[in-house]
């Protein structure tokens, strides 16, 4: 029978080792966790950048047409489409600055399970913006279009009607298909993972693939 101060220093080693381990597994943990966000974090500036010229893009058509329908203000389908334009145009900018305190609000210092929560209320966000932007792209190349129209000499509301009607019936076919689209985004099908991970972008897809790669690394050591 082994003595037992044998035992109490075996005990004593043994929970000396493990505390070692422990240490070291923390140790590996916090240096892959830090290196991955350094990445994960310059994954995301391409993304801010690209909101920012998003609202530049947006104040540009805000301007634009406003400026085109206060100086059309007696020709009521160019103040019409002009306000459409200018409405799409704060959209532009609105979304962007979403997107962009969103990014901001990640906190890179918080355990990896809260970063994965703000990353995904990104992701949500980036695919209702791309539902959004579906949607409003079916309708808002038809005011562009009477537009370029008009200045072209073509008062095609006036002088030929049926021309918008089938340009109308165009909007129509094209929010049918958005809006199937969205319908197949919801699935859990390929192609509906597929069209949810398009719009979620690249940035964040490949921001979130790291971020899994630090918690399945957690979760083995643990």
């Amino acid at each position: 029978m082994m003595p037992t101060d044998t035992l109490d220093e075996l005990k004593a080693a043994w929970n000396e080792l493990s505390q070692k381990l422990e240490r070291q597994n923390a140790l590996t943990l916090r240096q892959l966790k830090d290196s991955k966000l350094a990445r994960f974090r310059s994954r995301l500036h391409p993304l801010a950048l690209g909101q920012i010229l998003q609202m530049l893009i947006g104040a540009v058509i805000t301007g634009v047409s406003a400026e085109l329908w206060l100086s059309h203000i007696g020709e009521p389908q160019l103040v019409i489409c002009g306000l459409l334009l200018q409405a799409y145009g704060i959209m532009f900018i609105a979304f962007a600055v979403r997107d962009i305190i969103l990014i901001r609000r990640i906190d890179y210092s918080a355990p990896v399970v809260v970063i994965q929560k703000q990353l995904a209320e990104l992701s949500a966000w980036h695919i209702r913006t791309g539902i959004w932007f579906g949607m409003t792209g079916s309708v808002v190349w038809l005011p562009v279009m009477l537009i370029v129209l008009y200045f072209l000499g073509d008062h095609v509301w006036s002088e030929n009607p049926q021309k918008v009607y089938w340009l109308i019936l165009s909007v129509l076919v094209c929010l049918a298909v958005n809006y199937g689209l969205m319908l197949l985004s919801r699935s859990l099908s390929r192609c509906g993972r597929a069209l949810r991970g398009s719009w979620i972008g690249r940035s964040v897809n490949r921001a979130q693939a790291m971020l899994d790669e630090v918690a399945e690394f957690g979760r083995e050591l643990n």
